[in-house]
């Protein structure tokens, strides 16, 4: 996982541990990108990205976000600011303890939440680095599986909707990076009660790395993909499983 490459950061600095780009598909089309960075500092990880939409996808739009994280890959904050058309809103999400807050402001209009945010949960957001960030805090062998409770963020306030996440390995082979093919291993995502057959599938590297991500259960509907990538060489998985 990318935890095994994390290096310790000096006092006021950060250092770089990945970056990358990621290009964003709609019904077989190019609609967009998402540039991102994962930084170590003394406290933790701190991950900023922009994912910007554009036509033909139906909501074309921008949203800049910036995420914490403890040294264990656990999320602690999430502070988004989404624009579409001359809409904008800004959410900010924090854990306090075992408690997640939220505050959105959209049009003069505040709203707040709160719940519970237990230390198995995890977070969702239209990243795909979040699946890295849960990846690196739990262990796969080949048709292995982990469910788990997950604050699930997104449109239209960037508020919290709970779930449950189930995620399986379905597959190890081969996946394209823009270094070239590399080991690397299928995981299936769904919500339960619904089954695989309602939810998505994606690749990643045996770092967590999410190489690719796809609508529905197999590999044939395009959603992300990663384009561009500096970092610890994206490689082959470790032996066994």
């Amino acid at each position: 996982m990318v935890r095994a490459q994390l290096e310790p950061a000096r006092a006021g600095a950060s250092l770089l541990v990945a970056a990358g780009r990621y290009a964003i598909f709609h019904a077989g089309r190019e609609c967009g990108e998402e540039r991102w960075q994962i930084e170590s500092t003394v406290t933790g990880l701190v991950v900023t990205g922009e994912h910007v939409i554009e036509l033909p996808h139906p909501i074309p739009g921008r949203q800049a976000w910036r995420a914490t994280l403890t040294p264990e890959w656990r999320v602690t904050g999430l502070e988004i600011q989404w624009s579409v058309a001359q809409r904008r809103l800004h959410a900010i999400h924090a854990a306090d303890g075992a408690r997640w807050r939220g505050r959105f402001d959209y049009a003069g209009q505040v709203r707040e939440q709160q719940g519970d945010y237990p230390d198995l949960c995890e977070v969702d957001y239209v990243s795909p680095l979040f699946h890295t960030f849960f990846l690196a805090r739990r262990d796969f062998a080949l048709g292995g599986e982990h469910e788990f409770p997950v604050l699930r963020i997104g449109p239209p306030w960037m508020a919290v909707s709970p779930e449950r996440m189930r995620v399986r390995c379905v597959e190890r082979g081969p996946a394209e990076t823009p270094h070239g093919p590399v080991e690397a291993r299928r995981y299936r995502v769904s919500l339960p009660p619904l089954g695989e057959a309602e939810g998505t599938t994606f690749w990643a590297d045996r770092r967590g790395i999410v190489l690719e991500t796809h609508d529905g259960p197999e590999p044939s509907a395009l959603a992300m993909k990663l384009i561009e990538y500096t970092g610890p060489p994206l490689g082959g998985l470790d032996g066994g499983g």
